[in-house]
């Protein structure tokens, strides 16, 4: 049988250029470096699905994808999650797009985890409901007395009786989904007319991606993409959602200088030669390259963001 043709999970188009391979075993040891059992344990649940990935980028929308576009099991996540805690207390999208929409209109979440914004949702008086495909995240909703269901985003397409909503928000789930297209199919069911669908994704201009810097966390098996607004924009076109605007998560003028400073070559290098050994020499480093970085900050490193992009669709 011939292999089918890879295309772009955004624009469904071929052209592709290699980013990164990734071992996940390799990967592993990041995650859990003096818990070997721990490591045993997210090798195992990734073997059912792969250990080693590509990312790839599309050569017309710019988003990166993995290959095989494959995402671990719920026992993977359960042990990463549990491992790193990697469910947020909060994040800057909550309030932005609580502050935009109205406070009457009920709010449905698309992978509400442990319920973050949930939990912000109630606190201002807003009504709102979420899902997840974990189990462990909708009991500790329920804990908090949120209203959260274990869904799991294919069976969400099937049903046809599912409650219409006028606000719909799915934070960083998106680059979780090894076909990115079941979450706008998603929406579309709960969608009603000229519905709004809030999606953020780690931004394509933080500092870790602008600096082009290797992420354990940003790669294959945790994220199987990273988005762009080009990447947003094709795949809002493809299932009937109009992109009507990017946002991005601020960032502060001493958090970019601090990056600016070390994600520098000058720095790398240093740091590299095992010259930081004394975290008074490191000190006194960041602070020499302080005027430069902040020169930087000003001009040619001025499009460095805070961690989220925020996509905003309309139906």
């Amino acid at each position: 049988m011939l292999k089918s043709e890879l295309t772009c999970p955004s624009c469904g188009r071929a052209g592709f250029d290699l980013c990164e391979t990734i071992d996940v075993r390799e990967q592993h040891k990041q995650y859990a470096p003096k818990d070997p059992q721990t490591q045993e344990d997210l090798n195992a649940a990734a073997s059912e699905t792969s250990l080693n990935y590509q990312m790839k980028r599309c050569r017309h929308c710019r988003l990166e994808f993995s290959d095989p576009m494959l995402a671990p099991t719920a026992i993977w996540y359960q042990h990463a999650y549990r491992t790193l805690n990697l469910y947020p207390g909060s994040r800057w999208e909550f309030g932005e797009v609580l502050r935009r929409i109205p406070q009457d209109q009920p709010i449905f979440e698309f992978g509400c985890g442990s319920g973050a914004f949930l939990l912000c949702c109630k606190e201002r008086g807003v009504s709102a409901l979420g899902v997840d495909f974990s189990q462990d995240a909708v009991e500790n909703c329920h804990k908090l007395g949120l209203s959260a269901k274990q869904v799991d985003l294919n069976e969400s397409i099937a049903n046809s009786d599912a409650a219409h909503f006028h606000e719909m928000v799915a934070f960083h789930v998106l680059e979780h989904l090894d076909r990115p297209s079941v979450l706008f199919e998603s929406a579309e069911v709960r969608a009603e007319a000229e519905a709004h669908f809030w999606v953020s994704v780690p931004g394509d201009r933080r500092s870790s991606r602008y600096f082009n810097d290797r992420d354990f966390l940003d790669q294959p098996p945790h994220h199987m993409s990273r988005w762009s607004p080009g990447a947003f924009e094709e795949i809002g076109k493809r299932f009937g959602w109009r992109l009507a605007e990017i946002l991005y998560e601020p960032i502060g003028l001493r958090s970019s200088v601090w990056s600016i400073t070390v994600y520098s070559p000058e720095y790398r290098r240093w740091k590299e030669a095992g010259r930081f050994q004394n975290r008074w020499i490191e000190r006194g480093f960041r602070t020499a390259m302080m005027p430069i970085a902040l020169l930087r900050r000003l001009s040619v490193d001025r499009r460095i963001t805070g961690f989220s992009m925020l996509a905003h669709f309309v139906r």
